[in-house]
């Protein structure tokens, strides 16, 4: 009876100590999945960390491109910008009307009558379709020979012709003043005709040269 009851206790505590080293082999295995699972978490968060990153670096670089594209593309449309405003000083406006009151305001001129289009159609056979604009001025006195014409063209095709026509100004001048009157006579052979681009004028002056000065200035 001892030794049966002996027998027991053994098996009783070989029973205790074999379910105690499973419960613990079955704790140390789920502490090691665990711990495999935090590890992979801890992976999986750098990675994304990692990816995170990349992918902002890569935005960054992205956006500094756009950036200088931009900049680019606004230093060219100021260098556009800057060659436009060239063009149009280049291609300068300027009103007849206004160069010859500046030169009435500033020179000794007798008293003048501007001609219209029969005036200049009828008597020195210009063409008014041809021009732009124009101020065809002359003494009132019929014995002084100053003129101030000023005319520009329509387009580059009248220039000659606009030319040709104020050079018969000059000869019918210079012909009504010859054995007559040789001072004014004198005045008008001294004159010449002028272009600059679309605009041709002619001075019959004593100061014709001041005038001239003046006219080419105010075209540039």
């Amino acid at each position: 009876m001892r030794k049966f009851m002996k027998y027991r206790k053994t098996a009783v505590l070989t029973a205790m100590l074999l379910g105690i080293s499973l419960f613990a082999a079955g704790c140390g295995g789920e502490g090691g999945k665990a711990g495999d699972s935090g590890a992979a978490n801890t992976a999986e968060t750098e990675n994304s960390d990692e990816a995170a990153g990349s992918a902002e670096d890569t935005g960054s670089t992205e956006d500094t491109g756009s950036v200088e594209s931009a900049g680019s593309e606004e230093a060219e449309g100021a260098g556009d910008a800057a060659a436009g405003s060239q063009d149009g000083e280049s291609a300068k406006e300027v009103s007849v009307q206004d160069i010859y009151k500046s030169v009435g305001e500033s020179m000794e001129l007798p008293s003048m009558v501007e001609g219209d289009d029969d005036f200049i159609s009828n008597y020195y056979g210009i063409d008014p379709a041809n021009l732009d604009s124009y101020v065809f001025a002359s003494a009132e006195d019929a014995t002084l020979a100053t003129s101030v014409i000023i005319m520009k063209a329509k387009s580059e095709d009248a220039v000659a012709a606009i030319e040709a026509s104020l050079n018969t100004v000059k000869d019918q001048k210079a012909a009504e003043m010859q054995g007559y009157i040789p001072e004014q006579y004198d005045i008008v052979a001294d004159s010449s005709v002028k272009t600059e681009g679309l605009y041709i004028y002619l001075v019959i002056a004593e100061n014709a040269g001041d005038i001239e000065s003046m006219i080419s200035a105010a075209l540039k």
